[in-house]
């Protein structure tokens, strides 16, 4: 009877990953401060508390009680200040101009996660989850004719969205012995609540960085006012051949949940990962992260928007005292390597990560994507 029940669960994620070849998927949601510290990896990471979001297979990898929160953010931007870096008033080089207009944006994320896997039972291993996300994007919009070089009456548009998706996740996991190693096969179940809106302004030579700044980060929020619910359902299963090795495998939001503004309909595709984690001793834990999924993200840009990203990572946890560190690449996205690290001591933990491609910014160099998380953790 287990070895049906895992073989369904197997022949679930595969039609799963069948129809996500068909359908793109939306970038895939690395929760809490560890994974950010390690390169965004999570997939085969037993010791870490938000195996729920990442691979529900993981509370019967390892069972015991976790206990996860965090609380942090990102933003990331493409050629929008070099926009901004122009004259408007007088443009010299017009076919530039239009170029950055097609793709250009910048992107924030804010989240909050507080994650509970309850101590083992005969019957399995059981989670409950919280994460609440929120996306805002903004983009420049528009074409300015051959000939003209300033932007008036040139009906060029400045375009905010806002996106908060709000996931409860309830996880149950259970643990196969073979002869030739643990197998775990899990499954959640979440709940989904999100709201939407958008609005479009008006791009003239009065605009400039200060309202960009405060339009992205202070106002955008505002725009929410549609909301809708669904629900998602996340497969994985984990395999571990030595009681130190781990490969993991999830396919997340199989069901592809849709969610319906009046004449706007946002759809969370089906995506996958691949995973494997090397515990080196009692203290030190290795692993890396695939997309096996070519994922399009949420954006207002006039071209596709994707990412399919890889990473490794390392973690040495000393329980009141942990250091991480990671690198990751996003193959569809020119925003060079990211680099993160990871320090908690005790109750707090602060993970950061930054890309080493650059902009410029109000006359200074930063980082195209930069990220913090704020959280803690305890795995009993």
């Amino acid at each position: 009877m287990k070895s049906r029940s895992f073989g369904s669960v197997i022949s679930a994620i595969v039609l799963g990953l069948s129809s996500a070849s068909t359908l793109s998927a939306m970038e895939f949601n690395e929760v809490g401060h560890k994974a950010l510290g390690m390169g965004g990896v999570g997939v085969a990471v037993k010791n870490s508390p938000y195996g729920l979001f990442f691979n529900p297979a993981l509370l019967g990898a390892k069972p015991g009680t976790k206990i996860g929160y965090s609380l942090g953010g990102a933003i990331s931007h493409k050629n929008m200040f070099e926009l901004l870096n122009y004259n408007l008033g007088a443009i010299s080089d017009v076919n530039g101009f239009n170029d950055l207009l097609k793709n250009n944006n910048v992107n924030a994320k804010f989240q909050f996660a507080l994650v509970l896997q309850l101590p083992e039972t005969t019957f399995g291993n059981f989670a409950i989850g919280y994460t609440g996300s929120g996306y805002a994007f903004a983009s420049f919009g528009g074409y300015l004719p051959s000939g003209q070089q300033n932007i008036d009456n040139a009906n060029l548009t400045f375009d905010v969205k806002s996106i908060d998706i709000t996931e409860i996740p309830i996880g149950y996991a259970y643990k196969f012995q073979t002869p030739v190693g643990n197998l775990s096969a899990g499954i959640a179940v979440k709940f989904m609540n999100a709201s939407f809106g958008s609005r479009s302004n008006k791009f003239d030579q009065n605009f400039n960085k200060d309202d960009l700044e405060n339009t992205v980060l202070k106002d955008v929020f505002k725009v929410v006012n549609n909301k809708d619910s669904s629900f998602g359902v996340d497969l994985g299963v984990t395999y571990a051949p030595r009681e130190n090795f781990t490969i993991g495998l999830v396919g997340k939001n199989l069901n592809t949940p849709t969610f319906s503004f009046g004449d706007s309909q946002i759809k969370v595709r089906p995506q996958a990962r691949l995973g494997i984690g090397y515990e080196l001793g009692k203290y030190v834990t290795i692993a890396a992260d695939a997309d096996l999924t070519n994922n399009d993200v949420w954006n207002l840009t006039n071209s596709k928007l994707q990412s399919q990203k890889m990473g490794v990572g390392v973690d040495v946890d000393f329980a009141f005292f942990d250091i991480r560190a990671g690198v990751a690449k996003d193959l569809r996205q020119d925003n060079g390597a990211i680099l993160s690290a990871g320090l908690g001591l005790g109750f707090i933990d602060v993970a950061v990560a930054f890309s080493t491609q650059k902009g410029e910014f109000n006359g200074s160099t930063v980082p195209q994507y930069i990220a913090l998380q704020i959280g803690g953790g305890f795995v009993f």
